[in-house]
């Protein structure tokens, strides 16, 4: 059941992203014809028609990437996110219509131009609009009464995050059925839940009871199958580390635990910005990297690369390469300690390299090899994985994803000697909140504050 506020943020935004799409459209042709010098006037009416197409292929896909949904708990993240990939598909779509299935042909400059602007305004415009109503929300203008039933921890939780974050636009106006557990600072509806509805005129339904009362919560969601206003169940199950998603199983509700919402279409496109980026750098520093192998050979006898068996997504095991930065060992001899400060296995030539990060960079031919991803978590031995998935809770979570030459718990100062805690709680966040554009964050902040470290040894 949505709002008339609902609505309006709805159409408000419909009609914004219309005006901009147009804008945009006859934007790129006046700047492709009659500013950028060389231009060649293309007929208007031709390039006019075009724009009521390109105008339903954003609402559709707009539309289809949830991005009319009101969802308070969206975040611009995933917001530009969804708009950048909702203008991918647009443009491809335009694409395949004007090169293979429409005779005329429309300027390939003009297309780019208005990707750009059309892009830029949506974003600029969806910023102000959420910021808007974020302020309407956290004002008390703005927000859906929601009446609780039931009691237990789920609740609990369900209510300090209500009350933490005004922003969601979510006020409580009571408890129904608490069964003398109800939480004193709001009212108390007995009786049959008809009369509390009439009452209370809830617009969202939170249910929750402990895993004892299984029976009472089931007769109390058979009362609500009906119901116009919108019913959420919260499950009585551990807090989940990486989120949980309920999907429909041939009808059946089915909830995946500690579910990754990375899609494979986001998966694929990871890989190739990985394997482009990594290509493109991989020649444009492979004489550095060919200065640095021949400084370790001929500061330190044994081999240039380091390779060790270490961890990466599902669990499976690869060879990470290094440039060699200890005194060589024999096979078997290896210690498996971290290093630490003044650690006298490392050599002069490799204290720089660890200091500087440049004993990672053959992690670039991991990451081409598809057996490790630019970012994410970074890789530990197995060894070491086999103890800490039985000291640390989450651990074995953070190979969910790819390993990383460089991550979210490395650019915030947690390498080397410190908390193997606080950079678990790091990897989990990242994963939890993956997109594009932290990603992009994480590579931008690397290169500011990550290579060089004051807890690498």
């Amino acid at each position: 059941m949505e709002s008339e506020k609902d609505y309006s943020q709805f159409l408000l935004k419909l009609v914004v992203d219309s005006i901009i799409i147009f804008a945009s459209w006859f934007a790129a042709y006046g700047l492709r014809f009659y500013i950028i010098p060389g231009g060649v006037g293309e007929p208007f009416p031709l390039f006019a028609s075009m724009s009521v197409l390109v105008w339903i292929l954003f609402l559709f896909f707009l539309n289809h990437n949830r991005l009319y949904r009101i969802n308070p708990s969206l975040t611009w993240q995933t917001e530009i996110q969804l708009l950048l990939y909702s203008s991918v598909q647009v443009f491809l779509t335009l694409t395949v219509i004007l090169y293979y299935l429409y005779g005329k042909r429309v300027s390939r400059l003009s297309i780019a131009i208005f990707m750009v602007i059309v892009v830029v305004l949506l974003i600029a415009e969806r910023v102000i609009i959420n910021r808007r109503f974020l302020r309407l929300r956290a004002s008390g203008r703005m927000v859906k009464k929601v009446l609780l039933i039931g009691y237990g921890a789920g609740l609990a939780r369900y209510i300090e995050e209500v009350e933490a974050h005004p922003e969601n636009g979510l006020r409580i106006v009571g408890q129904h059925h608490a069964l003398n557990h109800g939480d004193t600072r709001y009212v108390q509806f007995n009786g049959e839940l008809e009369d509390v509805l009439a009452t209370a005129r809830p617009q969202i339904i939170v249910i929750g009871y402990p895993s004892s009362q299984q029976r009472v919560e089931k007769e109390m969601i058979g009362k609500c199958y009906d119901l116009i206003q919108r019913v959420v169940l919260i499950p009585d199950l551990p807090y989940s580390m990486l989120g949980s998603k309920i999907i429909d199983f041939h009808s059946i509700p089915v909830m995946h635990l500690n579910d990754v919402s990375i899609s494979f279409f986001q998966k694929f496109g990871k890989r190739i910005f990985d394997f482009i980026l990594t290509l493109v750098g991989t020649i444009i520093i492979s004489p550095f990297m060919l200065l640095l192998a021949l400084l370790v050979k001929v500061t330190s006898p044994g081999p240039v690369l380091y390779k060790q068996k270490r961890i990466t997504e599902d669990g499976k095991e690869f060879m990470m390469l290094k440039f060699r930065s200890m005194t060589d060992r024999p096979p078997g001899e290896e210690d498996g300690k971290w290093t630490t400060k003044d650690d006298p296995r490392v050599t002069g030539f490799g204290k720089f390299m660890r200091k500087t990060s440049l004993d990672e960079l053959p992690q670039l031919f991991n990451v081409l090899k598809g057996e490790m991803s630019l970012i994410g978590p970074r890789p530990e031995r197995p060894e070491l994985v086999d103890r800490f998935i039985h000291e640390i809770p989450g651990y074995q979570l953070r190979h969910k994803v790819k390993a990383g030459i460089t991550g979210w718990a490395q650019v915030n100062g947690y390498r080397g000697d410190t908390s193997l805690e606080r950079r678990i709680e790091y990897d989990l966040a990242y994963i939890k909140n993956w997109s594009f554009l932290l990603d992009f964050k994480i590579f931008i902040f690397t290169f500011v504050r990550g290579f060089i470290n004051k807890n690498a040894y």
